[in-house]
């Protein structure tokens, strides 16, 4: 048996880290004169000034870099949420209208395809519209561990409910945000201050038709 120290996970080392920030910035490069499908792997080697072998070494394929910038950006996005349960639940009560008046103070609140399209760095990729679906389905798969259970445990949904409200909000949200070219104008304030507030509707429909079946008499 070999030693114990043998067994011990390798720690990412400076230059693999910078080899991949490297290449993972090319590409964001790139994505500023071409829509993502029309890159190639010779594209953002030649900006990274990087071998195709070094390239491989880190990546099997473009949607690999892709998916680690989206997992950065998310990162950065989420940064400020401690708790995630009590984040969710300012999200809920964002979402139920009791704050749609005052979104400027609190739209961080608000889904984090709000935040993370905000940051300069990664912008680009939310403004191409070739991998739309793609972006959003990456965010809400990791949203719905943050955000369905407490939309199960609030509004007393299964948990396949649950996961489908919050498929609702992301792609709604994310939908919402490309159609107004994610720019954070007083349209914006406007039309989001009154989805929020339709939203608040169903919310409320919920609530009530669960206290509706807690008081109808047993059977």
């Amino acid at each position: 048996m070999g030693r114990k120290d043998d067994i011990k996970p390798r720690k990412t080392d400076r230059r693999t880290i910078y080899t991949r920030n490297v290449i993972k910035d090319a590409l964001l490069e790139a994505m500023k004169e071409k829509a993502f499908e029309q890159i190639t792997v010779t594209d953002v080697c030649r900006r990274a000034e990087v071998t195709r072998a070094t390239y491989y070494l880190h990546y099997q394929s473009l949607n690999q870099v892709l998916d680690e910038l989206l997992n950065d950006a998310l990162q950065i996005a989420d940064q400020d949420c401690q708790k995630q349960e009590e984040d969710a639940l300012q999200i809920l009560s964002l979402l139920a209208g009791e704050q749609a008046d005052h979104l400027r103070e609190k739209e961080s609140l608000l889904p984090v395809c709000h935040r993370v399209a905000q940051l300069p760095k990664y912008q680009v990729i939310f403004q191409d519209e070739t991998i739309s679906g793609y972006v959003v389905n990456r965010i809400y798969q990791c949203q719905r561990q943050k955000l369905a259970p407490v939309f199960a445990k609030e509004l007393h949904l299964s948990k396949k409910e649950a996961e489908m409200l919050t498929l609702f909000v992301i792609t709604g949200t994310y939908n919402v945000n490309k159609s107004l070219h994610w720019k954070k104008n007083n349209t914006w304030y406007q039309m989001h201050s009154m989805l929020l507030k339709f939203t608040a509707g169903g919310y409320d429909r919920l609530k009530n038709a669960d206290r509706q079946e807690e008081s109808k008499p047993p059977m």
